[in-house]
């Protein structure tokens, strides 16, 4: 993976939020290995149990912000548990390269337990669709659409290198601002510029507003690679 996208993605919502949730995780696995042993689907080499719900239940928590229930958790399983089967029989080296990418990131110890290995090598598997939209398919015009729909992009603005803020302005509309924040984010650089009035400012993004713009971009390339990756899936649990 080239280090423009890896920069794109490095922060990453799924793999980073596991992270802080893996060891509380590691904990509920002894707690709870006995109580939540009963199995509740045993079908065509897939074994899931009332743990493995607890722990989908809980990833699903923590990196969606959103409850899950117990049906909706063992069909997201089966799926995944499909998904994965299917790769390792007919695709091995693409899960090898998505395993070594997540040992890269999170060591030897997050694949102790199968229900967060699996559940971190499909949220990699979907990170490679958002990472193939954002490479070959994200265009100028849907950035400045999406820019546009925002109720406001103030940012400050200086002629002298962010030293001292000239003022603050709105620019979700400006489409040579959009332009310029465009080619910075395909080209992994953060030389941000806009001219008003014909003078040529630098427009001075710190650290939370450019996370905050990256957060936005990657959800919405969730939403457009939403029913690829959905029938991608599909497909793959089928074959």
């Amino acid at each position: 993976m080239s280090k423009k996208v890896m920069y794109f993605l490095k922060r990453r919502v799924i793999l980073i939020m596991v992270i802080k949730v893996f060891f509380k995780l590691l904990v509920l696995l002894f707690l709870f290995k006995y109580s939540y042993a009963n199995i509740i689907y045993d079908k065509n080499n897939i074994v899931i149990t009332e743990f493995d719900i607890k722990i989908y239940q809980q990833l699903y928590k923590q990196n969606y912000n959103l409850d899950i229930n117990k049906s909706n958790s063992l069909k997201d399983l089966v799926l995944i548990n499909n998904l994965i089967n299917n790769l390792e029989s007919n695709n091995p080296e693409f899960l090898n390269k998505v395993d070594s990418e997540i040992l890269i990131r999170l060591g030897q110890n997050s694949f102790e337990n199968d229900g967060i290995k699996n559940f971190l090598r499909f949220s990699r598997i979907r990170d490679e669709f958002i990472i193939n939209y954002f490479q070959n398919k994200l265009e100028l015009i849907e950035l400045i659409n999406l820019f546009k729909n925002l109720d406001s992009l103030e940012l400050p603005i200086s002629n002298n290198d962010c030293l001292i803020i000239n003022e603050i302005v709105d620019l979700k509309n400006n489409e040579k601002f959009v332009e310029n924040f465009y080619n910075n984010l395909k080209n992994n650089t953060q030389n941000f510029q806009v001219m008003i009035n014909n003078i040529e400012y630098k427009v001075c993004i710190n650290e939370l507003k450019y996370r905050n713009l990256e957060n936005l971009i990657v959800e919405y390339i969730q939403i457009q690679t939403a029913e690829e990756f959905e029938k991608f899936v599909y497909e793959k649990s089928k074959e």
